[in-house]
């Protein structure tokens, strides 16, 4: 026990005698300088000052980013091949200016290509009012391959309405009608000569009778007189008769070669309008038969504009369908458009207005700049992908925020990021503890 008091004593002397702190550091403790005093108050409220006056200068916008193409109102044309098939002829060279429905390129097929145009252009020029002017004997000996079915099917209906027009089938039995009908009337005529003189013999025998009738009650004449004028009155009213009904066979037999006449040029009316409307509806199917080998093998432009190969192609080289061949740079390209294709994550923040930021592939932002432009509109519904298509107005065109214009010569590709809320950093501080209260309540 006596040792263990004599350790703590010893100890305690010890610690009394070591030195804890050196004279400046006893100097700083026991008199503080006084520009801490005065200006450490100053100094904090001057740096939360600026810090609230940087998060309001200092924005923070939120921001939805897509890709996007930038192409002009009225876009690039780009021609596809149709069919599997080798290139049998090319037109234009690349980079060559065409015009509206030029021919460009030709794919190989089992027809003979310029006897297809020039059947295509004689078609193109007529009229379905026309047809009869179409030149067959010019075509008779065209290679249309796959076409010549359809060709020889409206040959055949065309060669046959002229034959019909030409033979007129139903001519002669038109003529022996008007033949029928004059001699009917030459008889009638004659008949109506005949009429008139028994009717008047009728009417004579007929007073005699009467006559003969009140002189045979007066006993004047026998009756054997009477009954002689009675027979020539019989004679002459069966006379009559007759000749009326003479009468009305001929009137019967106009009214049947009527119809006859009638029946003919119903026949020939009904004939003729089968034929037309056989041609017709056979030179529409090689219109239509035409259209479809033209959109198989031929590659038209349509619009007026710059050709510019998607590779490089020659005659005789393969193609699969669906390749690209050829782009069209229309003329009318001032005004330019951004077609963004957005998730559907946060497009419902996107409205019309909205600043848009464009960084194009073709032009390095950190070197040109980026170009601004503004939300014009979105779907209303997504696409099979779940995407929204956003249409972007470029209204200082291709002007970069270095203050350069962009050359545009073709489809311009890039990423594109839509500000939806350009809010101030202490806008968006007290925003989260808004909804952070929100929450609470």
């Amino acid at each position: 026990m006596k040792i263990i008091e004599f350790y703590f004593y010893m100890e305690k002397d010890v610690l009394d005698n070591i030195e804890l702190r050196s004279e400046s550091v006893q100097d700083i403790l026991t008199q503080p300088p006084h520009w801490m005093i005065r200006w450490g108050n100053t100094i904090i409220f001057l740096i939360l000052v600026l810090i609230l006056i940087m998060s309001y200068i200092i924005r923070y916008p939120e921001f939805i980013p897509a890709s996007i193409v930038v192409t002009s109102q009225n876009p690039p044309e780009k021609l596809e091949a149709r069919t599997n098939s080798k290139i049998e002829k090319i037109f234009i060279k690349d980079h060559q200016h065409v015009k509206k429905n030029d021919v460009l390129m030709v794919m190989q097929s089992t027809a003979n290509y310029k006897d297809v145009l020039a059947l295509k252009k004689m078609i193109d020029s007529i009229t379905p009012d026309q047809l009869a002017k179409f030149p067959l004997n010019k075509t008779s000996h065209f290679k249309l391959g796959e076409l010549q079915g359809d060709y020889n099917s409206f040959a055949k209906a065309f060669q046959d309405e002229a034959l019909f027009k030409r033979l007129q089938p139903y001519a002669p039995e038109n003529l022996a009608a008007n033949q029928s009908l004059s001699e009917y009337k030459i008889r009638i005529s004659t008949l109506k000569q005949q009429k008139s003189l028994e009717q008047a013999k009728y009417e004579i025998t007929k007073k005699n009778y009467q006559r003969s009738q009140e002189l045979f009650k007066q006993g004047i004449i026998a009756a054997v007189e009477l009954e002689n004028e009675k027979i020539k009155f019989l004679q002459a009213q069966q006379n009559l008769e007759n000749i009326n009904l003479s009468l009305s066979q001929i009137e019967e037999g106009i009214s049947n070669v009527n119809k006859t006449k009638s029946g003919a040029a119903i026949n020939t009316e009904k004939d003729k309008i089968t034929y037309s409307s056989q041609t017709l509806q056979l030179f529409e199917q090689l219109r239509k038969s035409l259209k479809q080998w033209e959109q198989n093998y031929l590659i038209i432009s349509n619009t007026d504009g710059e050709a510019s190969f998607q590779q490089f192609f020659g005659e005789n080289q393969f193609v699969k369908a669906g390749d690209a061949i050829l782009s069209i740079l229309p003329d009318n390209k001032e005004k330019l458009v951004g077609r963004m294709s957005v998730p559907a994550a946060n497009s419902g923040k996107i409205v019309a207005g909205e600043k848009v930021l464009i960084k194009l592939d073709n032009y390095r932002y950190q070197e040109y700049g980026i170009v601004e432009g503004k939300v014009q509109n979105i779907s209303l519904s997504p696409d099979k992908d779940g995407n929204y298509y956003v249409d972007v107005a470029l209204p200082k065109g291709l002007k970069t925020s270095y203050n350069k214009n962009l050359v545009f010569d073709k489809e311009l590709k890039g990423n594109a990021e839509i500000v939806t809320q350009d809010l101030r950093l202490i806008e968006r501080f007290f925003y989260q503890m808004r909804k952070l209260l929100g929450y609470q309540t």
